[in-house]
């Protein structure tokens, strides 16, 4: 079975991990495949937290954005051109650990322990007070929703 015909990654749970000297961070187990994989990492617009996916998941991005008629022409373009510059590759050995280039570490806060968070078929990683202050203030919009759809 090659690359493309895997199927699909859900992340999902919160798991908090140190960063090592030398930005590696280890991809929970429960996360990770048998094989070295290939991930895109992006920082989120406002620079709270870092996004990664596979080059799969980047792709469908960088397709809804691309087909939007919601958005000018123009827009599109910019957008684009933003987002593919902003998205850095990267690559997780066979133990699992992802290296984090220095400037997104930088650009979105993360030394020493973070939480990596899943999202479907992404995950991300935040700087863990960062990540406390969001959970706790998302908490009552997510309470609001899962009354509302019945959970």
């Amino acid at each position: 079975m090659d690359a493309d015909s895997q199927p699909e990654r859900f992340y999902a749970g919160e798991f908090r991990h140190s960063i090592d000297e030398k930005n590696r961070i280890t991809i929970p187990s429960r996360w990770r495949r048998d094989r070295p994989e290939d991930f895109i990492l992006l920082p989120e617009p406002a620079q709270q937290f870092l996004l990664v996916m596979s080059p799969k998941e980047f792709a469908k991005m960088s397709s809804a954005a691309e087909t939007n008629e919601k958005v000018s022409a123009r827009d599109r373009r910019v957008f684009l051109r933003q987002l593919h510059s902003r998205a850095q590759h990267a690559g997780a050995d066979r133990q699992g650990r992802l290296v984090l280039p220095d400037e997104l570490c930088q650009t979105v806060g993360l030394k020493n322990e973070v939480a990596l968070v899943g999202n479907r078929g992404r995950f991300e990683i935040w700087n863990l007070q960062r990540w406390k202050r969001a959970h706790e203030e998302e908490t009552v919009t997510y309470q609001h929703v899962a009354k509302e759809i019945g959970l």
